[in-house]
């Protein structure tokens, strides 16, 4: 998996001169490697002494280290998101999946379980984590699914928000919860059977029924 696969933020850069992009990346790349040996070392000194910018810089960009932390998350994972190929279940598998490699990877596990831990302390750092790591997920698949209502593939009565949380909550249950196997079979075993109860009836896939 690649921590570096950075790409321009989606988000207004705080006041002040615009972002160099090519700075931004360092910084990134930097707070990257940093967090994922230990998010807690990841402090605007040493991320600022290792992208070779001044802490000022990094003040100026980010509100805290935390902040900073969680976008070069976002942002080294956006590939995780990117789900054009295939039909709808295909998809929706595809990104649970990718879920599924974000979390049993250390390096980036790491860094979920620092900033999820900061969230269930402070409201501030539960609205980011769930506005820049939550919602591009939930906005990804909400699209699919949508797409494959109008299409008639899914139910048409299906909720999506409630069925990307049964899609999603069981990785982070076993990933931050347990110690039970987390794998790309498990991705695939919680798409079947949330599938089996989403899938339009004229689509439903050889020997399988609505009723399972």
């Amino acid at each position: 998996m690649s921590t570096n696969s950075l790409v321009p933020p989606a988000d207004s850069p705080r006041r002040g001169r615009p972002r160099d992009a090519t700075v931004r990346q360092r910084v990134l790349a930097a707070a990257v490697e940093i967090a994922a040996e230990d998010p807690a070392l990841a402090t605007f000194d040493r991320i600022a002494a290792a992208a070779g910018v001044s802490r000022t810089t990094l003040y100026r960009w980010w509100p805290g280290p935390r902040d900073l932390v969680l976008e070069a998350l976002m942002e080294s994972t956006r590939w995780s998101l990117a789900h054009d190929d295939g039909n709808a279940r295909a998809r929706i598998t595809a990104q649970v999946a990718d879920l599924v490699t974000i979390m049993t990877h250390e390096p980036t596990a790491r860094m979920v379980r620092f900033l999820a831990g900061g969230s269930v302390v402070d409201q501030g750092a539960r609205d980011r984590f769930a506005a820049h790591w939550l919602a591009p997920r939930h906005d990804a698949a909400a699209a699919i699914l949508t797409a494959a209502i109008e299409a008639g593939q899914v139910r048409a009565d299906t909720p999506v928000d409630v069925t990307i949380d049964l899609l999603f909550a069981p990785v982070y249950r076993r990933a931050l919860l347990t110690s039970a196997p987390l794998d790309a079979g498990y991705a695939d075993a919680v798409v079947d059977v949330i599938w089996r109860a989403i899938e339009s009836p004229q689509h439903l896939e050889p020997g399988h029924s609505a009723e399972g």
